[in-house]
């Protein structure tokens, strides 16, 4: 049934007359007319008697008006749903990124573009690089970021640059007073580690084997904010990526540029084997222009 046929229906109920019914929709007294007969030619029913030249109800017209009112609210429904996928305010969207980069880095743009796209629900998960890739592959995500490439079926990864490391220091460390941290400065150190996640750990003690620089560790954690957080309470110093140290508290930690350069290589992946929403696309394509000056080229 045609939602203008419900529009007249439920016009003739509230107006009581075909000229005021009219004029609610706007129209000419002979297009309500011709839209109630064709409304009682479709139902094949008599729904409005003429009575004292006004058109009234019939019982019939009247048994009906439950049904054709959750049918109108259903057609407003859809159509703001409708309108709201056009303006992207409604709509779900499942991101997973690799536990640094989940918990620094996504935050401040997912928050926003939560504000942004009102109505929409943004589900912000963090998992290892390995299985980042999984959930996108298996169609559990629509977006991931992960410190890996590896080529797969159904996925589609693309470089967005490196997250460099940085070095975390108590405050009041005797290196705090230095522009930058070498590897040597480090001997000796009661040093925090890294536990071998999405190839962090190897990759920062690549630096220190090039001199073959010895570190007294003893703590060992997966996780960034973790490693951060140690250092806040003087279990030793840290290579942390620098969107984590941007969260660090300035009264406990000092962070500290290390060279030579270390970092991770950050890919977006997608599902390659079903189209993107248009939520999706203009996620991806905002988060490509948010991260550029926040990621290292090369």
């Amino acid at each position: 049934m045609k939602f203008r046929l419900i529009e007249a229906y439920r016009a003739m109920l509230e107006s009581g007359t075909v000229s005021a019914a009219a004029r609610s929709l706007r129209i000419s007294q002979p297009a309500m007319t011709k839209l109630v007969a064709e409304l009682q030619e479709e139902l094949d029913l008599v729904l409005f008697e003429r009575q004292g030249g006004r058109l009234v109800p019939t019982a019939e017209a009247l048994s009906l008006k439950g049904s054709l009112d959750r049918a109108w609210r259903g057609v407003i429904e859809l159509r703001e749903a409708a309108q709201d996928v056009r303006d992207l305010r409604r709509g779900r969207l499942r991101v997973i990124a690799f536990p640094s980069f989940a918990q620094a880095m996504l935050p401040p743009f997912v928050a926003q573009f939560s504000r942004d796209a009102d109505r929409t629900s943004i589900m912000l998960h963090s998992q290892p690089s390995t299985r980042v890739i999984d959930w996108v592959a298996d169609g559990r995500a629509d977006v991931g970021f992960a410190a890996v490439f590896t080529p797969r079926s159904g996925v589609h990864a693309e470089s967005l640059g490196k997250l460099r490391f940085v070095c975390a220091l108590p405050l009041g460390h005797r290196l705090a007073t230095q522009a930058q941290i070498k590897p040597n400065d480090l001997r000796g150190e009661r040093f925090i580690s890294l536990a071998e996640v999405d190839h962090s750990r190897s990759r920062i003690e690549a630096a220190f084997e090039i001199d073959a620089v010895e570190r007294e560790v003893r703590l060992t954690t997966p996780m960034a904010a973790v490693a951060m957080a140690l250092v806040a309470n003087g279990g030793g110093v840290a290579l942390i990526d620098e969107g984590t140290a941007s969260l660090a508290d300035p009264a406990r930690v000092v962070i500290r540029p290390f060279v030579p350069a270390v970092g991770l290589d950050v890919y977006m992946y997608h599902p390659a084997n079903r189209p993107a929403s248009h939520l999706q696309e203009r996620f991806v394509a905002e988060i490509r222009q948010w991260l550029k000056p926040r990621l290292k080229s090369g």
